[in-house]
């Protein structure tokens, strides 16, 4: 997880204008800004006015500790400092900041205007075709600029969760599942995600201590019901929850994509569901039938503060209640449960063989979102819905969710041609999504 988010605070000034009450300003909002949380503040001593002032600051740090950077518009200043840092900072997200005029001066004079410098950066910043700008207008106290404040922040935080990560494909995609596939250097260029490659027979052959396997058969049965699993299988659950473990952890991966079947229901012995809901339950990613994308849609999210997410079908649509059965054949982690249905570990999967979980997942306003990319373009799908109390009446796990209109929203995914998973986030994150989506200039397709 990120611990600690780096960002650089420019306040900028022409001497044309009121210099003195914009570096107090600076200073009174510079106080409150480092009450923040998990925010490390970079910043000059002074208020800065030309770029030679600029540039003897910049040099004093470490271009790639560098996560964003906020200019402040302490009063009206020229464009010039806005392109240097963007020269600078190519691929570094700008947040441009206006703050409130204070009362004119005693002789009719505007005696910040900030607001007009603030609008002549983003501009400039936009026809230059940086995509990642922000603008903020407030005092930093303002509940208005802490929501936009947070909505950037949560910008940096995908980007900085996604740059560098490394997803482990473990056996490939799904048999005949090619709108799940991806191109990797496509993938590592415009996110910074690489893939490695994992091959079955290593996740079925690791050797492990016998201990761990012993001690984590009884948490199991204690968190499921497992009356329908023999010994044998209870076994191989326990192997596959450390084997993916171990190989999170060796191998450094942010999320793991599997392909599920058929291999393993027919040489491991069970299908690998219940392992990775198991993995899932304590913050792992993993993404069923080697789905890339949507193990780094899931990463989106859980970058943003979404614990509580699910890869599933949309499975049928109920007219009658406006709503959507998101269903999948029982790879969601425990911690979604609805606290009601009944909550086991099932063998109907695979002709058997099984194992998957099975049980309702629990009401909540929920995130409906999917990255995808197909004809030379990015995308993300996105909409919100409100998870409702479904009744337990299939094998799996499962929930109903109400949404405006469901016939529009499976639409717009089939005909747009999105994979047929789409990840379930509980919680609100919209705006934060699309905010990020744009800064790439990736298309946003939407059931609205």
């Amino acid at each position: 997880m990120i611990n600690l988010i780096n960002l650089i605070l420019v306040p900028s000034v022409r001497s044309t204008y009121e210099v003195s009450e914009g570096r107090r300003i600076f200073n009174e909002e510079l106080e409150n800004l480092q009450k923040m949380q998990d925010i490390n503040w970079f910043y000059p001593s002074d208020v800065i006015e030309y770029t030679e002032n600029l540039e003897a600051f910049l040099n004093k740090m470490r271009k790639e500790d560098i996560d964003g950077i906020v200019l402040m518009s302490a009063t009206f200043h020229l464009g010039d400092i806005a392109l240097l840092l963007a020269q600078k900072f190519y691929d570094v997200p700008i947040l441009c900041w206006a703050v409130p005029e204070p009362p004119y001066s005693s002789e009719g004079r505007v005696r910040l205007n900030s607001l007009v410098g603030a609008h002549l950066d983003v501009s400039n910043l936009k026809k230059i075709g940086k995509k990642d700008v922000e603008f903020v207008y407030g005092s930093s106290k303002s509940e208005h600029f802490q929501e936009k404040f947070i909505e950037w922040i949560n910008i940096i935080k995908i980007n900085k969760t996604l740059k560098g990560a490394k997803i482990g494909l473990v056996g490939g995609h799904a048999k005949t599942f090619l709108n799940i596939d991806v191109y990797e250097p496509l993938l590592l260029k415009e996110i910074g995600v690489t893939v490695e490659h994992i091959p079955l027979s290593f996740v079925f052959n690791l050797n492990l201590d016998r201990n761990s396997i012993e001690n984590l058969k009884e948490e199991i049965e204690k968190t499921y019901d497992t009356e329908k699993l023999n010994e044998d299988k209870k076994s191989k659950v326990c192997k596959l929850i450390v084997s993916f473990k171990r190989i999170l952890e060796t191998g450094k991966f942010s999320a793991l994509a599997v392909r599920c079947w058929p291999e393993f229901a027919s040489y491991y012995g069970i299908s690998p569901c219940a392992a990775m809901a198991w993995n899932m339950a304590q913050g792992s990613i993993l993404s069923c039938e080697g789905d890339v994308l949507g193990a780094v849609t899931m990463l989106m999210l859980k970058a943003i503060g979404c614990k509580d997410m699910y890869l599933a079908d949309i499975s049928q649509i109920i007219e009658k209640d406006s709503s959507l059965l998101m269903w999948h054949c029982g790879v969601a982690p425990h911690t979604l449960w609805d606290g009601v249905s009944k909550k086991s570990l099932e063998t109907y999967f695979a002709g058997g063989k099984g194992v998957t979980t099975d049980f309702v997942l629990k009401p909540g306003h929920v995130t409906i979102v999917r990255l995808d990319h197909t004809d030379n373009e990015w995308r993300l799908f996105i909409t919100e819905g409100e998870a409702v109390h479904t009744k337990q009446e299939l094998k799996g796990t499962y929930v109903k969710v109400r949404v405006k209109d469901p016939l529009k929203l499976v639409d717009t995914l089939i005909e747009n041609g999105f994979p047929h998973h789409v990840v379930l986030g509980y919680g609100s994150f919209t705006r934060s999504l699309i905010k990020f989506a744009k800064t790439k200039g990736w298309r946003v397709v939407s059931d609205d």
